[in-house]
């Protein structure tokens, strides 16, 4: 008896599944594709919506996080508080460049660079001042004395009659005070220092001007005015006073640290 040689069976597909299958494989890649495309145009769309976005954005801001970096201001602003910032700006029209110039400036003398929203001091150092620790600068511009702080917590229509005005508005209002103070708030120099800086440009002398507003009022409209119009005037050596057609006076604090901030702000905003 012979030996039978077994031959492996091979499995075989038919026609008609070679052609089931290779449709099915052809949907899939033409699936594949389709998805892929529409991925790319959504992904393109996006990108010029986003792009669009921000242009449009940029075109209408008078601040941007970059002129901060640049300026040097020392305190991180969300894209939030930096939105928030600009609507302020608009809506008290500190839109020109010398106000904005100044305005910065101002605000980065008064902070330290916009480190301190609440005056720094102990009890000694507020009462030789005028005023105590409920009642210090507060915000930006660090508005002072409750009486101020009142009044601009009532133009902001707060009710708040606790007793600490200050620490109230550096929490919750450190913008909204400093652009209130520059353009509504002081009326030195006149009417305020945010149409002062617009009619009068961007001169170092228009700045002092505005710091005399915000510091107070330490040398005579005659011998302010010479300077603002052009006359020549010293400062003396330890930048404490200015001295213009043999009249000296007290220059506003920090004075030297103020143009300073002054002439780095003029690069950007002026």
């Amino acid at each position: 008896m012979e030996n039978e040689q077994k031959t492996p069976q091979k499995h075989t597909i038919s026609a008609a599944k070679r052609r089931m299958t290779k449709e099915r494989k052809r949907k899939i890649v033409r699936r594949r594709r389709c998805a892929l495309v529409l991925g790319v145009i959504g992904l393109v769309i996006l990108l010029e919506c986003g792009i669009s976005m921000a242009y449009n954005a940029s075109k209408g801001d008078i601040v941007s996080a970059h002129n901060l970096h640049d300026f040097g201001w020392k305190t991180h602003l969300s894209h939030k508080e930096l939105y928030h910032l600009n609507h302020l700006m608009k809506q008290y029209d500190i839109t020109s460049a010398p106000s904005v110039t100044m305005f910065f400036a101002t605000a980065a003398s008064e902070t330290d660079g916009g480190r301190l929203v609440l005056e720094k001091g102990g009890d000694a150092y507020y009462a030789a001042h005028g005023y105590n620790k409920n009642e210090c600068g507060a915000g930006y511009l660090q508005i002072t004395h409750r009486s101020k702080q009142l009044e601009f917590l009532k133009a902001m229509g707060d009710s708040f009659e606790g007793e600490n005005t200050a620490a109230y508005i550096a929490e919750r209002y450190p913008w909204e005070s400093a652009c209130w103070m520059w353009s509504k708030g002081k009326t030195s120099p006149a009417p305020n220092p945010n149409e002062y800086a617009k009619t009068r440009g961007n001169t170092p002398e228009v700045f002092l001007a505005t710091q005399y507003g915000i510091n107070g009022w330490t040398i005579s409209n005659d011998a302010l005015g010479k300077i603002v119009q052009g006359a020549s005037y010293t400062l003396s050596e330890d930048g404490k006073t200015i001295t213009v057609d043999g009249e000296t006076a007290s220059a506003p604090k920090n004075w030297s640290n103020r143009l300073e901030w002054y002439y780095k702000a003029e690069k950007i905003w002026g």
